[in-house]
Formats: structure tokens, C-alpha cells, sequence
């Protein structure tokens, strides 16, 4: 089964923080099979590396270091998929349901997932709850 990447793997495989060694030993246990990620995942990464620098987590040097590693794993290993109007319409309806806590982003991403029948891979619990209650299968990927 092809897997989709959600943000928080990839900020961690990229930036060093607790869940690094865990991000970075899955990406090499996927060994060479296609790592899917929405288009919206590149827009989620360049925010996430921001609000690091606002709250002093990281320097703009290691935001522009994170970037430029991100562009060469992604033209190595990525393969980047587009969300489309359909999935809009899912993930919409996915947060119609007021009992799951599911923020919209993330929903996209399930959505995503959906349409193409992939596994999501992820650090965020919440995520993970809302992705097995919606029939995705999930890798939830813990820091020790």
C-alpha cells in the first residue's frame, strides 16, 4: 500500500526535534516505495517552518537549511499529488462531524488519502484517531 506523508513527518525528519530519530528510521524502513504527499503539504511545511521562527524554536538559517532539504527530498523520494475539488467537498464533510476533532487542514489531508486508497503516516494523534475513524489506515509514529 502507497503511503502519504502528513506534515508533522516531514518537519521532523527535517528539523531536529524529540521525533527526528523515529521520522527518519520510517522513511528508511519505506525503502524505495513512492512517499505520496497533497500539494497542501508543501503549503502546511513552509507554515509550520514559519511559526518555528516567530517562537524562536528555530533560526531563519535552519527555516532556509529545512527548505532546501525538503526540495531535494522531494524531487528525490516525493511524489506530489493534487487535492482536488472533490476532496474539498470530503473533507468538508468530515468536519461537519463536531464529535471527531478534526481541524480543516486535516481533513484535507484525509480526504486525500481516501481518493487514492493510501496509508496516512503521522506523529499527530488526533490525526490518527480521526483517520481510523474514517476507515484510513494509519502508521502513528511516536516520540520516545
Amino acid at each position: 500500500m502507497r503511503r502519504y506523508l502528513d506534515t508533522s513527518l516531514l518537519v521532523a525528519a527535517l528539523i531536529r526535534e524529540a521525533g527526528t530519530p523515529a521520522a527518519k528510521t520510517y522513511l528508511s524502513a519505506c525503502g524505495d516505495e513512492p512517499l505520496l504527499i497533497s500539494r497542501w503539504v508543501i503549503t502546511e511545511f513552509s507554515s509550520a517552518l514559519a511559526i518555528k521562527v516567530r517562537t524562536d524554536t528555530i533560526t531563519t538559517d535552519e527555516q532556509g537549511a529545512a527548505l532546501t532539504m525538503f526540495r531535494r527530498f522531494g524531487a528525490l523520494r516525493l511524489q506530489v499529488v493534487n487535492v482536488e475539488s472533490e476532496d474539498f467537498a470530503v473533507a468538508a464533510g468530515m468536519s461537519d462531524h463536531s464529535a471527531i476533532a478534526l481541524r480543516a487542514g486535516d481533513a484535507l489531508h484525509l480526504a486525500v488519502c481516501i481518493r487514492l486508497g493510501t496509508r496516512l503516516a503521522t506523529f499527530d494523534t488526533g490525526l490518527a484517531a480521526a483517520a481510523n475513524h474514517h476507515g484510513v489506515s494509519t502508521d502513528l509514529l511516536t516520540v520516545p
